[in-house]
């Protein structure tokens, strides 16, 4: 045993440790899948009171590093495609979920890039049209949320709110109901709120990784679907 060369113990040790790693990190993401199995796909529709249409149930929208494909990783021509779409109308009025993960990869003589497409949102449908607006947390806990439509601002009136939220229209009418539907979404303050109307839909959008947070705003989807519908009714009839 003494003539084992020394220079092989290290890289032998080095394999044990880094093997012993990612075998502590999949047990890991293992039990946290199923520690917050209701962030699956089936389990979230239920709970945002819709029905999955595409989509794999048992993928975790939360702990998506439990899913074989984000584990394995993009490759040339075999990118990861995380696709997730649920459709109802629990409150009478129409809803729909939409995860969308994609990853490519393009290797170059001495460059790799990686392209990434990301989008979560639970959208209302409107019986009519409205003027379009847009709604972001002034203090986001993850950093500031960029708005998705050029839209200036409008003070709503309600100076909590106004000073919760910066509120964006051409509209005032719009934007003094908003001062009166906004005070509901408190419940979200701690993942960040930014709420689109393009003038037929109405969009919660969240990230995975910074405001507003995916895992945060969907810990309360139900009330989610309940306060997108209702601003969906309010302004769209």
């Amino acid at each position: 045993m003494s003539d084992f060369p020394i220079q092989l113990v290290f890289p032998v040790v080095g394999l044990v440790a880094v093997g012993a790693y990612y075998l502590n990190r999949r047990s890991a993401v293992a039990r946290y899948d199923q520690q917050y199995s209701n962030y699956k796909a089936g389990a979230l529709a239920q709970r945002l009171g819709l029905v999955l249409r595409a989509g794999d149930p048992e993928f975790n929208v939360f702990i998506r590093q439990a899913n074989v494909d984000v584990q394995r990783g993009p490759k040339d021509n075999r990118p990861i495609h995380i696709e997730v779409r649920a459709e109802g109308a629990p409150q009478g009025v129409p809803l729909e979920f939409v995860y969308l993960y994609r990853v490519e990869q393009d290797t170059g003589f001495t460059t790799v890039t990686w392209r990434t497409w990301f989008d979560c949102r639970l959208t209302a449908r409107a019986r009519q049209p409205f003027p379009p607006f847009d709604v972001i947390s002034r203090n986001a806990p993850l950093g500031a949320i960029a708005q998705t439509l050029a839209l200036p601002p409008m003070p709503t009136g309600n100076p909590a709110v106004d000073s919760t939220y910066l509120v964006t229209t051409q509209e005032p009418g719009m934007a003094q109901v908003l001062g009166e539907l906004l005070p509901s979404f408190a419940t979200f303050q701690n993942a960040g709120v930014h709420l689109v109307g393009d003038g037929t839909t109405i969009s919660f959008i969240m990230h995975q990784d910074k405001s507003p947070l995916l895992a945060n705003v969907l810990y309360y989807a139900e009330q989610l679907a309940s306060e997108v519908s209702q601003v969906a009714r309010r302004i769209g009839g």
